[in-house]
């Protein structure tokens, strides 16, 4: 089933209840799920994300080398979002 362009797919259950954020983005869903696909796929990494005070809050669940090749793939493919990063490897909001 492809997904409304403004309404974003479920966030894993799994990923969202123990992942930890790597970065903020301002985004439209379609947008913002692409890139962290693509994301994933690069650094070969479990990720998802959820909008969170309207922003799109990605989140990692793996070890310290899973989360590293993400950050370093966020940094490198920043510019492939059809969006704005707000943070990158700082706390996730609303998360405690």
């Amino acid at each position: 089933m492809a997904w409304p362009k403004s309404i974003p797919p479920p966030c894993d259950s799994e990923i969202y209840e123990k992942g930890e954020g790597v970065c903020i983005v301002e985004g439209k869903a379609e947008a913002v799920e692409r890139w962290m696909r693509r994301i994933a796929l690069v650094a070969n990494a479990k990720l998802d994300w959820h909008y969170s005070g309207g922003r799109a809050s990605v989140l990692h669940l793996g070890d310290e080398a899973s989360r590293k090749r993400v950050l370093d793939a966020i940094r490198e493919m920043k510019g492939e979002l059809e969006g704005h990063i707000v943070s990158i490897d700082g706390p996730a909001r609303y998360r405690a």
